[in-house]
Protein backbone atom coordinates (compact mmCIF):
# COMPACT_ATOMS: atom_id res chain seq x y z
CA UNK A 1 0.00 0.00 0.00
CA UNK A 2 1.28 3.45 -0.88
CA UNK A 3 1.88 5.73 1.60
CA UNK A 4 0.23 8.72 1.10
CA UNK A 5 3.10 11.59 2.74
CA UNK A 6 2.11 15.05 3.74
CA UNK A 7 2.04 16.89 0.51
CA UNK A 8 0.79 15.93 -3.24
CA UNK A 9 4.25 14.27 -4.90
CA UNK A 10 5.75 16.53 -7.58
CA UNK A 11 6.07 13.67 -10.27
CA UNK A 12 3.19 12.21 -12.19
CA UNK A 13 4.52 8.87 -10.93
CA UNK A 14 3.90 9.72 -7.56
CA UNK A 15 0.91 11.73 -7.29
CA UNK A 16 -1.01 8.72 -9.51
CA UNK A 17 -0.17 6.71 -6.42
CA UNK A 18 -0.90 8.64 -4.43
CA UNK A 19 -4.17 9.58 -5.84
CA UNK A 20 -5.12 5.96 -5.98
CA UNK A 21 -4.17 5.54 -2.45
CA UNK A 22 -6.19 8.68 -1.91
CA UNK A 23 -9.22 7.02 -3.50
CA UNK A 24 -8.74 3.63 -2.03
CA UNK A 25 -8.76 5.83 1.61
CA UNK A 26 -12.01 7.08 1.35
CA UNK A 27 -13.52 3.45 1.00
CA UNK A 28 -15.92 2.78 3.89
CA UNK A 29 -15.70 -0.60 5.73
CA UNK A 30 -19.07 -2.04 3.60
CA UNK A 31 -17.32 -0.71 0.18
CA UNK A 32 -15.05 -3.00 -1.73
CA UNK A 33 -12.92 -2.12 -4.68
CA UNK A 34 -13.33 -4.18 -8.05
CA UNK A 35 -11.61 -7.24 -7.70
CA UNK A 36 -8.32 -6.08 -9.67
CA UNK A 37 -8.06 -3.26 -7.47
CA UNK A 38 -8.60 -5.35 -4.49
CA UNK A 39 -5.99 -7.98 -5.58
CA UNK A 40 -3.10 -5.61 -6.44
CA UNK A 41 -4.06 -2.97 -3.72
CA UNK A 42 -3.90 -0.16 -6.30
CA UNK A 43 -6.11 0.94 -9.27
CA UNK A 44 -3.18 1.58 -11.51
CA UNK A 45 -3.27 -0.74 -14.46
CA UNK A 46 -0.66 -1.90 -16.75
CA UNK A 47 1.26 0.99 -18.84
CA UNK A 48 0.43 1.76 -22.41
CA UNK A 49 3.07 0.95 -25.15
CA UNK A 50 3.91 4.60 -27.04
CA UNK A 51 3.00 2.76 -30.25
CA UNK A 52 -0.65 2.37 -29.02
CA UNK A 53 -0.77 5.91 -27.91
CA UNK A 54 0.59 6.98 -31.22
CA UNK A 55 -2.19 4.58 -32.70
CA UNK A 56 -4.93 6.48 -30.70
CA UNK A 57 -3.60 9.56 -31.42
CA UNK A 58 -3.55 8.80 -35.27
CA UNK A 59 -7.20 7.66 -35.26
CA UNK A 60 -8.49 10.51 -33.20
CA UNK A 61 -6.47 13.23 -35.42
CA UNK A 62 -5.79 14.88 -32.22
CA UNK A 63 -2.05 15.06 -29.86
CA UNK A 64 -3.04 14.07 -26.49
CA UNK A 65 -2.27 16.52 -23.74
CA UNK A 66 0.88 16.29 -21.61
CA UNK A 67 0.13 14.97 -18.42
CA UNK A 68 -2.90 12.90 -19.55
CA UNK A 69 -0.69 11.13 -22.37
CA UNK A 70 2.42 10.67 -19.62
CA UNK A 71 -0.70 9.15 -17.61
CA UNK A 72 -1.07 6.34 -19.99
CA UNK A 73 2.46 5.19 -20.45
CA UNK A 74 2.18 5.05 -16.36
CA UNK A 75 -1.58 2.98 -16.26
CA UNK A 76 -3.32 2.27 -19.43
CA UNK A 77 -6.68 3.98 -17.34
CA UNK A 78 -7.64 2.90 -14.18
CA UNK A 79 -9.94 1.03 -11.68
CA UNK A 80 -11.45 4.19 -10.77
CA UNK A 81 -11.95 8.14 -12.35
CA UNK A 82 -12.78 11.37 -11.00
CA UNK A 83 -15.94 10.27 -9.25
CA UNK A 84 -13.50 7.90 -6.86
CA UNK A 85 -12.30 4.00 -6.94
CA UNK A 86 -14.71 1.41 -8.15
CA UNK A 87 -16.25 -0.51 -5.88
CA UNK A 88 -18.39 -4.15 -6.35
CA UNK A 89 -21.65 -2.62 -5.25
CA UNK A 90 -21.32 0.67 -7.89
CA UNK A 91 -23.30 0.14 -11.15
CA UNK A 92 -19.98 1.51 -12.46
CA UNK A 93 -18.44 -1.69 -11.85
CA UNK A 94 -20.39 -3.34 -15.12
CA UNK A 95 -20.10 -6.98 -15.68
CA UNK A 96 -16.27 -6.46 -16.28
CA UNK A 97 -13.49 -4.77 -14.52
CA UNK A 98 -11.88 -3.63 -17.55
CA UNK A 99 -15.60 -1.83 -18.76
CA UNK A 100 -15.16 1.32 -16.37
CA UNK A 101 -12.89 3.74 -15.01
CA UNK A 102 -9.88 5.82 -16.78
CA UNK A 103 -10.55 4.08 -20.07
CA UNK A 104 -7.17 2.26 -21.65
CA UNK A 105 -6.34 4.37 -25.04
CA UNK A 106 -7.50 1.87 -27.56
CA UNK A 107 -11.18 3.13 -25.99
CA UNK A 108 -11.16 6.39 -25.77
CA UNK A 109 -13.21 8.05 -28.23
CA UNK A 110 -15.37 11.44 -28.74
CA UNK A 111 -17.89 12.43 -26.32
CA UNK A 112 -20.16 13.30 -28.89
CA UNK A 113 -20.19 9.74 -30.36
CA UNK A 114 -20.41 8.20 -26.99
CA UNK A 115 -23.27 10.13 -25.84
CA UNK A 116 -24.85 12.82 -28.48
CA UNK A 117 -27.74 13.06 -26.25
CA UNK A 118 -26.01 14.55 -23.53
CA UNK A 119 -23.78 17.10 -25.24
CA UNK A 120 -27.10 18.60 -27.21
CA UNK A 121 -28.88 19.16 -23.92
CA UNK A 122 -25.80 21.16 -22.52
CA UNK A 123 -25.70 23.10 -25.58
CA UNK A 124 -28.91 23.83 -25.52
CA UNK A 125 -28.91 24.73 -22.09
CA UNK A 126 -26.13 27.14 -23.25
CA UNK A 127 -28.15 30.14 -24.10
CA UNK A 128 -30.15 30.02 -20.27
CA UNK A 129 -26.73 29.49 -18.42
CA UNK A 130 -24.99 32.74 -20.52
CA UNK A 131 -28.95 35.13 -19.44
CA UNK A 132 -28.20 33.04 -15.45
CA UNK A 133 -24.47 34.72 -15.62
CA UNK A 134 -25.44 38.47 -16.65
CA UNK A 135 -22.49 39.16 -18.50
CA UNK A 136 -20.27 38.02 -16.18
CA UNK A 137 -16.94 36.21 -17.11
CA UNK A 138 -17.65 32.67 -17.18
CA UNK A 139 -14.20 31.75 -17.21
CA UNK A 140 -13.24 29.17 -14.11
CA UNK A 141 -11.28 30.52 -11.33
CA UNK A 142 -10.30 27.82 -8.79
CA UNK A 143 -9.28 24.17 -9.73
CA UNK A 144 -12.56 22.19 -9.00
CA UNK A 145 -14.83 24.97 -9.83
CA UNK A 146 -18.26 24.73 -11.89
CA UNK A 147 -17.93 24.70 -15.46
CA UNK A 148 -20.02 27.46 -17.38
CA UNK A 149 -19.29 27.31 -21.17
CA UNK A 150 -20.32 23.82 -21.95
CA UNK A 151 -19.83 24.46 -26.03
CA UNK A 152 -16.32 23.03 -26.38
CA UNK A 153 -17.85 20.00 -24.88
CA UNK A 154 -18.11 19.41 -28.52
CA UNK A 155 -14.37 18.42 -29.18
CA UNK A 156 -14.28 16.14 -25.52
CA UNK A 157 -12.92 12.94 -25.74
CA UNK A 158 -14.77 10.99 -23.47
CA UNK A 159 -11.56 9.31 -21.23
CA UNK A 160 -13.95 7.23 -18.90
CA UNK A 161 -16.86 4.97 -19.09
CA UNK A 162 -20.18 7.24 -18.33
CA UNK A 163 -23.53 6.05 -16.75
CA UNK A 164 -26.99 8.21 -17.06
CA UNK A 165 -25.03 11.64 -18.80
CA UNK A 166 -21.73 11.47 -16.31
CA UNK A 167 -18.89 10.89 -17.35
CA UNK A 168 -15.05 11.85 -17.04
CA UNK A 169 -13.87 14.47 -20.31
CA UNK A 170 -10.65 15.39 -21.57
CA UNK A 171 -11.79 19.30 -23.06
CA UNK A 172 -9.50 21.24 -25.43
CA UNK A 173 -10.52 24.35 -24.10
CA UNK A 174 -9.85 27.50 -26.26
CA UNK A 175 -7.61 25.63 -28.70
CA UNK A 176 -4.60 24.60 -27.16
CA UNK A 177 -1.77 23.65 -29.33
CA UNK A 178 0.12 20.23 -29.55
CA UNK A 179 1.98 20.21 -26.33
CA UNK A 180 -0.69 22.17 -24.34
CA UNK A 181 -2.71 20.97 -21.58
CA UNK A 182 -6.49 20.06 -22.06
CA UNK A 183 -9.14 20.50 -18.80
CA UNK A 184 -10.46 17.50 -17.38
CA UNK A 185 -14.33 17.88 -17.08
CA UNK A 186 -16.18 15.92 -14.44
CA UNK A 187 -19.76 15.67 -16.30
CA UNK A 188 -22.75 15.17 -14.04
CA UNK A 189 -26.69 15.27 -15.33
CA UNK A 190 -26.88 18.42 -13.03
CA UNK A 191 -23.92 20.59 -12.96
CA UNK A 192 -20.19 20.48 -14.91
CA UNK A 193 -16.90 20.63 -12.94
CA UNK A 194 -13.54 21.02 -14.37
CA UNK A 195 -9.77 21.66 -13.60
CA UNK A 196 -7.34 22.59 -15.96
CA UNK A 197 -5.44 19.60 -17.04
CA UNK A 198 -4.96 15.70 -15.86
CA UNK A 199 -1.96 16.80 -13.57
CA UNK A 200 -4.23 19.36 -11.98
CA UNK A 201 -7.40 17.21 -11.39
CA UNK A 202 -4.85 14.59 -9.73
CA UNK A 203 -3.00 17.32 -7.48
CA UNK A 204 -6.29 18.75 -6.24
CA UNK A 205 -7.88 14.87 -5.49
CA UNK A 206 -4.61 14.24 -3.19
CA UNK A 207 -4.56 17.71 -1.90
CA UNK A 208 -8.34 17.47 -0.83
CA UNK A 209 -7.42 14.17 1.31
CA UNK A 210 -4.27 15.51 2.55
CA UNK A 211 -5.72 18.57 3.86
CA UNK A 212 -3.12 22.06 4.08
CA UNK A 213 -1.74 23.90 6.55
CA UNK A 214 -2.56 27.77 7.28
CA UNK A 215 -1.36 30.28 9.66
CA UNK A 216 -4.28 32.65 11.18
CA UNK A 217 -4.38 34.91 9.24
CA UNK A 218 -5.25 32.84 6.28
CA UNK A 219 -7.22 30.95 8.76
CA UNK A 220 -9.00 34.35 9.47
CA UNK A 221 -8.81 35.11 5.90
CA UNK A 222 -10.96 31.69 4.66
CA UNK A 223 -13.41 32.03 7.03
CA UNK A 224 -14.63 36.30 5.81
CA UNK A 225 -14.17 34.62 2.02
CA UNK A 226 -16.19 31.50 3.13
CA UNK A 227 -19.03 33.84 5.15
CA UNK A 228 -19.17 36.30 1.61
CA UNK A 229 -20.05 33.52 -0.63
CA UNK A 230 -16.62 33.33 -1.99
CA UNK A 231 -16.57 29.57 -3.50
CA UNK A 232 -12.58 29.15 -3.79
CA UNK A 233 -12.51 30.36 0.09
CA UNK A 234 -14.88 27.73 0.88
CA UNK A 235 -12.97 25.10 -1.10
CA UNK A 236 -9.99 25.65 0.61
CA UNK A 237 -11.64 26.43 4.33
CA UNK A 238 -13.10 22.75 4.30
CA UNK A 239 -9.02 21.68 3.55
CA UNK A 240 -7.27 23.40 6.70
CA UNK A 241 -5.92 20.48 9.31
CA UNK A 242 -3.79 23.37 11.02
CA UNK A 243 -4.24 23.45 14.61
CA UNK A 244 -3.90 26.77 14.83
CA UNK A 245 -6.95 27.57 13.26
CA UNK A 246 -9.01 25.36 15.85
CA UNK A 247 -10.70 28.53 17.55
CA UNK A 248 -11.52 30.09 14.34
CA UNK A 249 -13.44 27.28 12.95
CA UNK A 250 -15.60 26.81 16.22
CA UNK A 251 -16.68 29.86 15.52
CA UNK A 252 -17.27 30.14 12.25
CA UNK A 253 -19.20 26.79 13.14
CA UNK A 254 -21.06 28.11 16.19
CA UNK A 255 -22.48 30.43 13.75
CA UNK A 256 -23.16 28.93 10.97
CA UNK A 257 -20.17 29.86 8.08
CA UNK A 258 -20.24 27.36 5.63
CA UNK A 259 -20.73 24.32 7.61
CA UNK A 260 -19.78 21.64 4.98
CA UNK A 261 -16.34 23.25 4.83
CA UNK A 262 -15.94 24.17 8.54
CA UNK A 263 -16.80 20.55 9.64
CA UNK A 264 -14.31 18.65 7.57
CA UNK A 265 -11.49 20.77 8.55
CA UNK A 266 -12.98 20.44 12.28
CA UNK A 267 -12.84 16.58 11.10
CA UNK A 268 -9.03 17.14 9.87
CA UNK A 269 -7.99 18.98 13.39
CA UNK A 270 -9.44 16.24 15.43
CA UNK A 271 -9.16 15.98 18.95
CA UNK A 272 -11.58 16.09 21.77
CA UNK A 273 -12.14 19.83 22.44
CA UNK A 274 -13.75 19.48 18.97
CA UNK A 275 -15.52 16.59 19.16
CA UNK A 276 -17.19 18.31 22.32
CA UNK A 277 -17.83 21.75 19.79
CA UNK A 278 -19.39 19.00 17.16
CA UNK A 279 -21.75 17.01 19.57
CA UNK A 280 -23.07 20.24 21.10
CA UNK A 281 -23.23 21.45 17.06
CA UNK A 282 -27.47 21.84 16.55
CA UNK A 283 -27.68 23.24 12.62
CA UNK A 284 -30.68 22.90 10.01
CA UNK A 285 -32.25 19.15 9.43
CA UNK A 286 -30.27 19.06 6.35
CA UNK A 287 -26.83 20.04 7.49
CA UNK A 288 -26.72 18.19 10.75
CA UNK A 289 -25.50 15.40 8.36
CA UNK A 290 -22.20 17.53 7.99
CA UNK A 291 -21.83 17.29 11.42
CA UNK A 292 -21.94 13.60 11.49
CA UNK A 293 -19.99 12.66 8.90
CA UNK A 294 -17.36 14.96 10.82
CA UNK A 295 -17.89 12.66 13.91
CA UNK A 296 -16.97 9.41 11.77
CA UNK A 297 -13.83 10.92 10.01
CA UNK A 298 -12.83 11.85 13.96
CA UNK A 299 -14.08 8.24 14.42
CA UNK A 300 -13.14 8.39 18.59
CA UNK A 301 -15.30 6.59 20.96
CA UNK A 302 -17.08 9.60 22.20
CA UNK A 303 -17.46 10.04 18.75
CA UNK A 304 -19.19 6.89 17.71
CA UNK A 305 -21.32 6.95 20.78
CA UNK A 306 -22.45 10.61 20.04
CA UNK A 307 -23.59 8.78 16.35
CA UNK A 308 -25.25 5.82 18.12
CA UNK A 309 -27.53 8.24 20.06
CA UNK A 310 -28.24 10.49 17.18
CA UNK A 311 -29.03 7.11 15.30
CA UNK A 312 -26.72 7.75 12.41
CA UNK A 313 -26.07 4.35 11.48
CA UNK A 314 -24.70 4.39 8.38
CA UNK A 315 -21.88 6.24 9.42
CA UNK A 316 -21.57 3.64 12.22
CA UNK A 317 -21.50 1.08 9.61
CA UNK A 318 -19.25 2.89 7.41
CA UNK A 319 -16.51 1.87 10.28
CA UNK A 320 -17.94 -1.31 11.34
CA UNK A 321 -19.48 -0.47 14.60
CA UNK A 322 -21.54 -3.12 15.68
CA UNK A 323 -24.25 -0.98 16.62
CA UNK A 324 -25.21 0.19 12.81
CA UNK A 325 -27.57 -2.96 12.53
CA UNK A 326 -29.50 -3.04 15.78
CA UNK A 327 -30.42 0.67 15.11
CA UNK A 328 -31.17 0.37 11.45
CA UNK A 329 -33.91 -2.43 12.36
CA UNK A 330 -35.31 0.11 14.87
CA UNK A 331 -36.20 1.82 11.64
CA UNK A 332 -37.79 -0.95 10.39
CA UNK A 333 -40.25 -0.77 13.30
CA UNK A 334 -41.35 3.05 13.19
CA UNK A 335 -39.40 4.75 10.24
CA UNK A 336 -41.16 5.98 6.99
CA UNK A 337 -40.73 4.87 3.65
CA UNK A 338 -37.36 6.83 3.08
CA UNK A 339 -35.80 5.29 6.23
CA UNK A 340 -37.30 2.32 5.60
CA UNK A 341 -35.79 1.84 1.94
CA UNK A 342 -32.46 3.12 3.78
CA UNK A 343 -32.35 0.39 6.53
CA UNK A 344 -33.58 -2.39 4.75
CA UNK A 345 -30.29 -1.13 2.33
CA UNK A 346 -27.91 -1.40 5.12
CA UNK A 347 -29.23 -4.84 6.46
CA UNK A 348 -29.21 -5.89 2.69
CA UNK A 349 -24.90 -5.23 3.27
CA UNK A 350 -25.01 -6.72 6.95
CA UNK A 351 -27.17 -9.83 6.47
CA UNK A 352 -28.03 -11.35 9.66
CA UNK A 353 -30.87 -13.87 10.07
CA UNK A 354 -32.09 -12.47 13.40
CA UNK A 355 -33.33 -9.06 11.21
CA UNK A 356 -36.02 -11.74 9.33
CA UNK A 357 -38.81 -10.68 11.96
CA UNK A 358 -38.74 -7.29 11.83
CA UNK A 359 -38.00 -7.37 7.48
CA UNK A 360 -41.22 -8.97 7.25
CA UNK A 361 -42.77 -6.78 9.66
CA UNK A 362 -41.67 -3.44 7.80
CA UNK A 363 -43.06 -5.52 4.56
CA UNK A 364 -46.69 -5.57 6.27
CA UNK A 365 -46.51 -1.93 7.39
CA UNK A 366 -45.78 0.11 4.92
CA UNK A 367 -47.26 -1.04 1.41
CA UNK A 368 -45.32 0.61 -0.55
CA UNK A 369 -43.72 -0.77 -3.43
CA UNK A 370 -40.33 0.83 -3.11
CA UNK A 371 -39.67 -0.10 0.30
CA UNK A 372 -40.95 -3.57 0.01
CA UNK A 373 -38.59 -3.99 -2.79
CA UNK A 374 -35.99 -3.09 -0.78
CA UNK A 375 -37.01 -5.00 1.91
CA UNK A 376 -37.81 -8.21 -0.87
CA UNK A 377 -33.50 -7.92 -0.96
CA UNK A 378 -32.94 -7.48 2.43
CA UNK A 379 -34.72 -10.93 3.33
CA UNK A 380 -32.82 -12.74 0.32
CA UNK A 381 -29.55 -11.38 1.98
CA UNK A 382 -30.22 -13.01 4.87
CA UNK A 383 -31.49 -16.29 3.75
CA UNK A 384 -35.45 -15.89 3.77
CA UNK A 385 -35.94 -16.95 0.69
CA UNK A 386 -39.13 -18.84 1.45
CA UNK A 387 -40.44 -15.10 2.88
CA UNK A 388 -39.14 -13.84 -0.55
CA UNK A 389 -41.06 -16.27 -2.91
CA UNK A 390 -44.68 -15.63 -0.61
CA UNK A 391 -44.29 -12.07 -1.13
CA UNK A 392 -42.27 -10.86 -4.54
CA UNK A 393 -45.52 -11.32 -6.32
CA UNK A 394 -47.70 -8.59 -4.69
CA UNK A 395 -44.98 -6.56 -6.95
CA UNK A 396 -45.82 -8.17 -10.38
CA UNK A 397 -48.42 -5.67 -11.74
CA UNK A 398 -46.19 -2.63 -10.36
CA UNK A 399 -42.72 -0.31 -11.19
CA UNK A 400 -40.96 -2.90 -9.53
CA UNK A 401 -42.74 -5.90 -10.98
CA UNK A 402 -39.21 -6.90 -13.17
CA UNK A 403 -37.30 -6.83 -10.42
CA UNK A 404 -39.35 -9.01 -8.28
CA UNK A 405 -39.31 -11.42 -11.24
CA UNK A 406 -36.01 -11.40 -11.30
CA UNK A 407 -35.82 -11.97 -7.78
CA UNK A 408 -38.56 -14.92 -8.22
CA UNK A 409 -36.49 -16.66 -11.36
CA UNK A 410 -32.99 -16.71 -9.37
CA UNK A 411 -34.81 -18.50 -6.17
CA UNK A 412 -36.79 -20.98 -8.03
CA UNK A 413 -36.25 -24.09 -7.06
CA UNK A 414 -34.03 -26.28 -9.81
CA UNK A 415 -35.92 -29.01 -12.05
CA UNK A 416 -35.42 -32.54 -10.85
CA UNK A 417 -34.00 -33.91 -14.12
CA UNK A 418 -35.53 -37.25 -12.64
CA UNK A 419 -38.50 -35.62 -13.04
CA UNK A 420 -40.89 -36.83 -15.87
CA UNK A 421 -42.14 -34.08 -17.88
CA UNK A 422 -45.98 -33.84 -17.75
CA UNK A 423 -47.55 -34.74 -20.95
Amino acid sequence: MVRLGEWPADDLDGLLRQWSAACLARLGVLERPVEAAARTGSLLRRPATEPAVAAVERRLGVHLPPSYRQFLLLSDGAYGDTMGALTTSSYRAGDFDEAWGFLPVSEVRPYVEVDPHAVEIWLELQDEIDAADGGVDPTPVFEGDEVRDHRPMQQALAIARGFDANCSLLVPVGGPSPGEEWEVWENYKESTTRWSSFRAYLHDTVEEHLGVDVDEVEALLLVAGAESGDLSAVQRLARVRSPEATGLLVDAARRGVAPHAVTRALARIGGPEVVAVLTALQLDSWRQPYVHAALARIGTPEALDHLAAVGAYRHLADLGDPRASAIAASRLRQGDVSEVVAAAGLLWQLPDSAWVPDLVAAYERVPHDQARHAILHALDACGAADEVRRRAPDLLDGAYGYLARALLQRLAPPEDPTQSPRS
